[in-house]
């Protein structure tokens, strides 16, 4: 297993070592002196995308061929792309949160530690989601094509949230039907802490008027505990998924023929 990290390793920063330095200067060096902690979360993603082009370069290569006459499982083989992805996601955060420590936004308090560590962790559990679906593909229908499909199914993803704010769902549906879903959505935005209370003006005494509205900031998120269950849930989902991920790439690799 360590000839396999190391041999993935190897290959990865003979390829990409002027990438890696670029990223590197230039997502940190937006996040500081731009004030963009976005640049920070989008290392994360990145880092383990690198990872996963190892397996495409084991496809164009044919080493999988000469792989087959070595003694080595073929659960080690892929379990070396699994933990040199989670090693890159995790080393994403740690630098993430390194360089958010030291940030001018957090330093001048229009960052809070709260954010920096939910934009983190976002990103660590998008990565991990994104490298868990794409890995199996590509062992499956090879690079090229994973890809394709994993960008289709990316667009379904962000269509559906379109469907329902723009409407179209709701002309599909009878308006008590509607009302309903709206009514559950509504919930647990309330209770995940994306809807709360509001205190504003009226417009006409001036006096405090207590009104439900939808909190955008995060920091107002953070305040409901049951927000980082939700952090929570989706980490451990994320992390339950990778593993399963694994499972399934071992299982297409070892039918695979080569």
């Amino acid at each position: 297993m360590k000839g396999l990290l190391y041999k993935d390793l190897c290959t990865l920063v003979s390829r990409y070592r002027k990438n890696f330095l670029l990223l590197f200067v230039v997502y940190l060096g937006m996040a500081m002196l731009m004030e963009l902690p976005f640049m920070l979360y989008a290392l994360v993603f990145v880092l383990g995308l690198y990872v996963q082009s190892a397996v495409g370069f084991d496809e164009f290569s044919h080493w999988d061929i000469y792989a087959h006459t070595l003694p080595v499982q073929p659960s080690a083989i892929v379990g070396s792309k699994y933990i040199l992805g989670g090693c890159a996601i995790l080393a994403g955060c740690l630098v993430s949160m390194l360089a958010g420590a030291f940030s001018p936004g957090l330093i001048n308090g229009t960052l809070s530690f709260d954010e920096l560590l939910i934009g983190t962790l976002t990103a660590a559990v998008v990565a991990t989601l994104y490298f868990s679906l794409s890995l199996p593909l590509t062992y499956r229908l090879g690079s090229d094509r994973a890809r394709t499909v994993v960008m289709i199914v990316i667009l379904i993803l962000v269509l559906i949230p379109f469907l329902f704010t723009s409407g179209i769902v709701e002309g599909w549906m009878q308006p008590d039907d509607w009302q309903k879903l709206e009514t559950t959505f509504q919930n647990l935005e309330r209770f995940f802490g994306f809807r709360g209370p509001a205190v504003v003006p009226d417009s006409v005494t001036g006096a405090a008027v207590t009104i439900e509205a939808e909190y955008g900031s995060v920091i107002q998120w953070a305040e409901n505990p049951h927000f980082w269950w939700l952090i929570g849930g989706l980490l451990l989902f994320s992390v339950l998924l990778f593993a399963v991920s694994w499972v399934i790439s071992t299982a297409i690799y070892r039918k695979k023929q080569y």
